[in-house]
């Protein structure tokens, strides 16, 4: 129930923010014709943190977000980008992709968004073994709710939360073996052209 609520006050904020921002004016909303050469910031590379704090554990990835789709009120964007786990015991590579919306006129926007992790873990430590066990593939359902700030030319940044559902191998690494969701939150920083 307890999260619940905090979704509830976290989607009611970015919508009262993202609203507001419509009314205010500043900075200015696209144009009803926007095109995406003149208008929408079409790249963004960016590092991104995902973290869990019960759990310390910390996602970093290195992206380029490309916008798909401009339109007056709202933007598509794909994401891809190599991510790394950066425990001492647990050493990881992958890739992530998404599909990313983002709701409002500004610079300021809503972002929802659903995508796929592939992490290889190439260095697994098992406390219970107190080995090193072999290699292993997983396969992780992303999802992100949060706020988006990006403006062509400028600095980007984006803050929200991050879950990943485990789909497979999500037993063999024995950090993230005891649940299949992992509530994760996540902080981006880059830049747009």
């Amino acid at each position: 129930m307890r999260t619940f609520l905090i979704i509830f006050i976290l989607i009611s904020f970015f919508y009262f923010s993202v609203n507001a921002q419509q009314q205010q004016g500043l900075p200015n909303p696209r144009p009803k014709n926007c095109t995406p050469e003149n208008i929408c910031p079409r790249n963004t590379l960016f590092l991104e943190s995902n973290f869990s704090i019960p759990k310390e554990l910390a996602l970093n990835s290195i992206n380029l977000d490309h916008i798909l789709i401009c339109r007056e009120k709202y933007l598509v964007s794909g994401r891809i980008g190599i991510d790394f786990y950066s425990l001492k015991k647990l050493r990881t590579a992958g890739i992530p992709a998404d599909l990313n919306l983002m709701i409002g006129g500004g610079a300021l926007m809503f972002e929802t968004g659903l995508g796929i992790n592939y992490l290889y873990a190439y260095k697994n430590y098992n406390p219970s073994t107190k080995l090193y066990e072999q290699n292993q593939h997983y396969l992780g359902i992303t999802g992100r709710l949060g706020l988006r700030y990006e403006k062509k030319r400028s600095i980007f940044f984006r803050l929200g939360y991050t879950p990943i559902y485990s789909v497979i191998n999500y037993k063999k690494i024995p950090i993230i073996a005891d649940k299949r969701l992992l509530s994760m939150f996540g902080f981006g920083v880059g830049y747009t052209w």
